[in-house]
């Protein structure tokens, strides 16, 4: 009996009165006939659900302390462990349909917030900033990115999503959007074969020696393809400070360097970089940061980090615009604006 009891009173902890309001104790399984086992089985199921429905109210309860110290940071750490957020996973990927809030700064450092959407494009944000500033309206308008702590800086593409590239960021970077004017924005669609020097496409020029320079680059360009681009750049190794010459050369299957002089011996070629997985950056004080040979140096990002850069030097302003109108045309194509079309 006194088991019995204990049973009673403990199924009425689990389950709450009816709809009477009124408690019957000491009437172990009344609702069963008067039998206490059926009243024990059935205290059962209601137990396990209860755990059941509390485990995935506990789930975010204890995956959001972030003060608790970690007693094995060596074992645990971001950059060891792919489970702990880390700097190069980014924010993640926006959500669809969700309101995103994006910080633009100005020339002048100041910083306007704007409400975006997944799908929010960086020449629809231009226009949305045109309106508020009530600047002139034209089409060299630009939505820079700026990582200002690596001395990187690449103006967004039309149709590039901008809550996609800032999710991309590492959390706590100094990087940030600026909206200014980029009047070589559009240069490509206006004056093409001026981007590519006679010597950085001599390949092509020898397999067609009967068309002239400019009929070649647009005959290229028309097709929707661009032409193969080689020539001498500065590399610097990884993890070294030292710079070294290399001949390098742009196809469709990718960047390659030759280990031998200027031969193009697949045996000499060695892969370099995938252009369409990569962005392309300018880098703006690569003397002081990288100790760059000249000024014209500009970089490959694979990936978020340092150890996603790969750093180039050109030897002139010409090649790095070649080598830069290359990159673009080969990650995005020559799809003309609609201030173009």
């Amino acid at each position: 009996d006194n088991a019995m009891e204990g049973g009673a009173q403990q199924s009425s902890l689990r389950e709450p009165p009816g709809p009477g309001g009124v408690e019957q104790e000491g009437v172990p399984g009344e609702r069963d006939g008067g039998e206490g086992l059926p009243e024990l089985k059935r205290s059962q199921p209601l137990f396990i659900h209860g755990s059941s429905r509390q485990l995935p109210e506990e789930e975010p309860r204890a995956s959001s302390l972030p003060s608790i110290p970690n007693p094995f940071p060596e074992l645990c750490s971001p950059s060891n462990s792919p489970i702990l957020s880390s700097p190069a996973l980014g924010q993640g990927p926006p959500r669809e349909g969700a309101s995103h809030v994006v910080k633009v700064f100005g020339e002048d450092g100041a910083c306007r917030s704007l409400e975006a959407s997944a799908g929010t494009t960086a020449r629809q944000l231009c226009e949305t900033l045109v309106r508020r500033t009530r600047a002139l309206q034209d089409h060299s308008w630009a939505l820079v990115e700026l990582h200002q702590h690596l001395a990187l800086e690449r103006c967004l593409e039309d149709h590039e999503s901008v809550v996609e590239v800032q999710s991309s960021w590492p959390p706590g970077a100094d990087s940030r959007f600026v909206f200014r004017k980029n009047f070589a924005k559009y240069e490509l669609f206006k004056s093409n074969a001026s981007l590519f020097p006679e010597v950085m496409v001599s390949s092509c020029l020898e397999a067609n020696k009967s068309m002239a320079h400019s009929e070649l680059i647009q005959n290229f360009l028309n097709s929707g393809s661009c032409p193969e681009v080689q020539g001498f750049l500065q590399l610097r190794e990884a993890g070294r400070k030292v710079w070294k010459r290399f001949y390098f050369s742009l196809r469709r299957s990718g960047l390659y360097y030759s280990t031998k002089g200027t031969s193009k011996d697949p045996r000499h070629l060695q892969y370099f970089a995938d252009l369409t997985e990569s962005n392309i950056y300018y880098v703006t004080q690569g003397k002081k940061l990288y100790g760059t040979p000249t000024e014209f140096g500009f970089c490959i990002k694979v990936r978020s980090g340092v150890k996603g850069l790969k750093r180039l030097c050109s030897e002139a302003e010409q090649s790095r615009s070649c080598w830069m109108a290359a990159f673009r045309l080969f990650k995005v194509g020559l799809a003309p604006p609609r201030c173009y079309r």
